[in-house]
Order: structure tokens, then C-alpha cells, then sequence
């Protein structure tokens, strides 16, 4: 719990500043000048922070300075309460008012401007836990009129009721809203992603991965994060294919290994080299992998195409 009421009223905007620096990341707040009151409750679920934050009119930054001392690779989601709110982060700006949410990401810099008293319930959780392409979900207003809105704002509107009573209780609740945010956001992401033809993001895809082969940590999240799409569509896009995402990546580069084995430029190199070259540095799979594909060890394979 944090309210300005424990403090005098000329200390009252600087106990906020550090009150909600402690409780999300540090942040810069500041007002329009006079006494300022603002009281919060924080709620740990495990899955995420749950706060509840009512204020007088203020403002709070998230500036480039204060990121790079302490990155934390979270998300906070801000539901409108009462009042209004201008979120600008991404080079988007979108206001909030009761029943909206939106997304905004505490590594790259942000404002929240509330221009009257206000109320917001504010999540925070580790960014991975969605496995969305940031850029496209920051900063958007999701409000009662959209699917996801009507779904997912009584849910945390529950959240934060249930948070102080019985919070062991939200823990799982909490989990599963996550989960729920996560296949809601994608499915909108998929149904906008049409802006660009299906056939050439597929071209898209098949060309980066070429070009990062050799990477062993390339993988369909990597790939999906550069075309600036979310993984479950990509991996969307590859069933019209016939294939998965990973099992095209590791056909790309048995390919290459097979015609780098197969030609004179494999004489004297090891065979473990030619995989790690491809970006399959693990030997024994290398090798298992190899054999499934063409029938024969990678060693076996460069044997019989020297001798033919």
C-alpha cells in the first residue's frame, strides 16, 4: 500500500515518484504544481503485478536515461478505470477512458499523461509471456467495443477486486488471463497481417532464413520477431506449405551440408565442421538428422559420393 496521505503535503509528488519507482521501474512524475494526493495498492500473483492507482492530475515518464540503468524486459498493461489518460510510446499516442486497455512495453520510453483525478488498474509481466511483435501491440487503445476488450476487461477488472482478498486464490485466474491476452492479440495480429500478401511473406520468411543458416539460434520466434509478424501466424503461413517453421529450417540445412559433403570442398574437413558450418554444431544430431533425411550417415554419404 503507498498513499501521500502518510506524508506532508510538500513531500507528497517526491514519496510518489519513488513509491511507484519501487513498485514498476523508475519513472519520472510530475505535477501541475500544489498539493498532490495519490494512493496505490500492489498485488503479487505470481504471473503478474497487480496494482491499483488513483491520483490527482499528473504525469509520469519513462525516459531513455532511466531504461538503460534498469532494463527489465516487462510489459504493463494500463485499464482505464475513471477519468482519462494519454499513453504515447512508439511514436503513437492513444487516449484511455473507462474500460479501455493497452499495452506499453517499460524498455522503451513512454508517457502517461492524466490531465484530471483518475483511476487505473495497471499488470505487469514479463514480456515473453505473450510472444507478440511489440511494435504492432504498444500504445493501441483495446476498448469494450472489440472482442478482446469485452473479453478480457471484466477478467482484470476481477483481478484487481480479488487481488487484496484473496489473492492465492487469482494466482491461476491471473495465469490464465495471460494466456487469454496472448491468443486474442494474436489472432488480431493475424487478421491485420494481410496488408502484406500471404506468398510474399512466405518468400519473406524462406529468404531470411537462407541468409541465417549458419546461426544456431535460429529459430521460428527469431524469424517471425524479423518479418514483424507473431510466431503462431507464421507458423500459420507454413501449414499452407505443407510444413512446420522448424522442420524447414532443418531441411534448408541438411540441404546444404549434403551438397557441401557431396563436393570437393568437404575433402579433409571433418564432418562434424560441415553441420557446425550449417548451424548444427551438435554432432551426434547432425548425424541422426542427416540419416533420416538421406538414408545414410553424413560420413557414409561423403564416402559414397567421392568413390562415385
Amino acid at each position: 500500500m503507498l498513499s501521500t496521505g502518510s506524508v506532508p503535503a510538500a513531500d507528497s509528488l517526491d514519496y510518489w515518484r519513488q513509491g511507484i519507482s519501487e513498485a514498476f521501474v523508475p519513472l519520472h512524475a510530475d505535477a501541475g504544481g500544489g498539493e498532490f494526493h495519490g494512493r496505490m495498492r500492489v498485488d503479487d500473483l505470481g504471473a503478474m503485478l497487480v496494482s491499483r492507482v488513483d491520483a490527482d492530475a499528473h504525469r509520469v515518464r519513462r525516459t531513455p536515461a532511466l531504461i538503460s540503468r534498469s532494463e527489465r524486459g516487462r510489459y504493463k498493461l494500463g485499464l482505464q478505470l475513471h477519468g482519462s489518460c494519454l499513453l504515447v510510446q512508439n511514436g503513437r499516442e492513444t487516449v484511455l477512458r473507462p474500460g479501455d486497455f493497452a499495452l506499453y512495453d517499460t524498455d522503451r520510453p513512454y508517457t502517461l499523461a492524466f490531465g484530471e483525478p483518475t483511476s487505473m488498474a495497471v499488470f505487469m509481466f514479463p514480456r515473453q509471456r505473450l510472444g507478440l511483435p511489440g511494435e504492432h501491440v504498444l500504445a493501441r487503445r483495446i476498448g469494450l467495443d472489440e472482442e478482446p476488450g469485452s473479453l478480457l476487461s471484466p477478467l482484470f477488472l476481477r483481478l484487481v477486486k480479488d487481488a487484496g482478498r484473496r489473492a492465492t486464490a487469482a494466482a491461476p485466474l491471473a495465469s490464465a488471463t495471460l494466456d487469454l491476452l496472448s491468443a486474442l492479440l494474436t489472432e488480431q495480429l493475424a487478421d491485420r497481417a494481410p496488408a502484406v500478401p500471404h506468398d510474399a511473406l512466405v518468400l519473406r520468411a524462406k529468404a531470411f532464413i537462407d541468409e541465417h543458416l549458419a546461426d544456431p539460434g535460429l529459430c521460428p520466434d527469431v524469424v517471425a520477431t524479423a518479418l514483424h509478424i507473431s510466431t503462431r501466424y507464421l507458423q500459420k503461413l507454413f501449414a499452407g506449405e505443407g510444413a512446420t517453421v522448424s522442420a524447414w529450417i532443418r531441411s534448408r540445412r541438411l540441404e546444404h551440408c549434403r551438397r557441401e559433403l557431396a563436393g570437393p570442398q568437404a575433402l579433409g574437413k571433418p564432418v562434424s565442421a560441415v553441420g557446425a558450418a550449417w548451424g548444427l554444431p551438435d554432432a551426434a544430431h547432425f548425424s541422426r538428422s542427416f540419416k533420416a533425411a538421406y538414408g545414410l550417415s553424413p560420413r557414409e554419404f561423403r564416402a559414397q559420393a567421392l568413390a562415385g
